[in-house]
């Protein structure tokens, strides 16, 4: 079963969504405003030495590349965790399921199919679909067939 107790997609996406963001963190907007300021602002009979302002061009680009790749493993890790969800959500198809709806109402079905909302599975119950995160146990698969 998908559980996801660390959080971490909607934290991804309220950040992305600028919901969480920390001001005291400098960004990159930041660190080149506090560059234009110090150029703007430097003394004439002794400007910034090359070796200083290249020092602080490559800690701005390896800023913006730990940026890119922060990103990058975000939307890696989002599809891994809705590809992960799809392997499990298809593998109930013909178990019985225990599941406690947001209502707080607690069912029991069979899991007839798999239907897709905003990239996540949803299960289908008796002809109605549910949240993938509302199943709280999954039951044998019970065979009509005998053993021999």
């Amino acid at each position: 079963m998908y559980v996801n107790t660390v959080g971490t997609v909607d934290q991804l996406r309220k950040q992305r969504e600028g919901v969480e963001r920390d001001p005291s963190v400098l960004g990159k907007d930041q660190f080149l405003q506090l560059l234009i300021t110090q150029l703007k602002h430097q003394d004439p009979i002794s400007p910034v030495e090359d070796k200083e302002f290249i020092a602080q061009l490559a800690q701005f680009s390896s800023l913006e590349q730990m940026q890119n790749l922060n990103t990058n493993m975000g939307d890696l890790m989002l599809a891994q965790q809705k590809l992960t969800a799809l392997g499990q959500a298809t593998q109930m198809i013909g178990q019985n399921v225990e599941l406690l709806t947001r209502e707080g109402e607690s069912l029991f079905g069979k899991v007839s199919g798999v239907q897709f909302k905003d990239g996540w599975p949803e299960i289908m119950v008796d002809g109605k679909l549910y949240d993938f995160g509302e199943v709280v146990a999954i039951r044998e698969r019970l065979t009509d067939e005998p053993t021999v």
